[in-house]
């Protein structure tokens, strides 16, 4: 009984945030309501794009830890454990970018939306802008925060991966709202 007060109290703050974070985003969204209804493709988009830097949040946030784990960081500033990481996931997260862009143009496509050259270009720049920033932002607070957590002696996963996942939810509404009204 013990054991799943400690595990209430550890997480409630963090789902709290979490969902503060998540709400935040709507408002956002809201503010370019018009835009997207014009914009069928950013509809389809975001969605996956949420999903996304949110499944890159878990991944770097699930790799570091383990590499704290096993006792490979010992210093951030000089981790090569931490630079290889980056190394390795940051052009898989272009690419998936580059290919998400593709799918969900294809799909605005095949339902009837005109798709003109200058449009294809900002809109594959808005996804890829998107993916960088919040992959950047989330790969600082997985890093940071991870370090700090695990230096606590809490486990970092259980911390952080609800943490970036939400600020991948409210980040992605927030600089896809911005980049769109922008760019559009």
């Amino acid at each position: 009984m013990k054991i799943m007060w400690k595990i209430i109290r550890e997480s409630i703050k963090v789902l709290i945030i979490a969902s503060v974070l998540s709400s935040i985003g709507g408002f956002a969204l809201k503010s370019i309501e018009e835009k997207l209804i014009v914009l069928l493709p950013f509809i389809i988009a975001l969605p996956s794009l949420n999903a996304l830097v949110g499944d890159f949040g878990i991944i770097v946030t699930s790799k570091f830890t383990t590499f704290l784990y096993e006792r490979h960081v010992k210093n951030l500033k000089h981790s090569q454990f931490v630079k290889h990481l980056f190394k390795d996931i940051f052009p898989i997260a272009l690419i998936s970018a580059l290919y998400l862009s593709a799918l969900v143009l294809f799909a605005s496509y095949i339902k009837g939306f005109s798709l003109e050259q200058s449009f294809v270009i900002k809109f594959i720049l808005v996804i890829l802008i998107s993916v960088m920033v919040l992959f950047l932002i989330i790969f600082l607070v997985a890093i940071i925060g991870g370090y700090r957590v695990y230096k606590k002696n809490q486990d970092p996963d259980d911390i952080l991966i609800p943490i970036t996942t939400s600020i991948a939810d409210l980040g992605t509404m927030i600089v896809f709202s911005l980049l769109i009204l922008f760019m559009f």
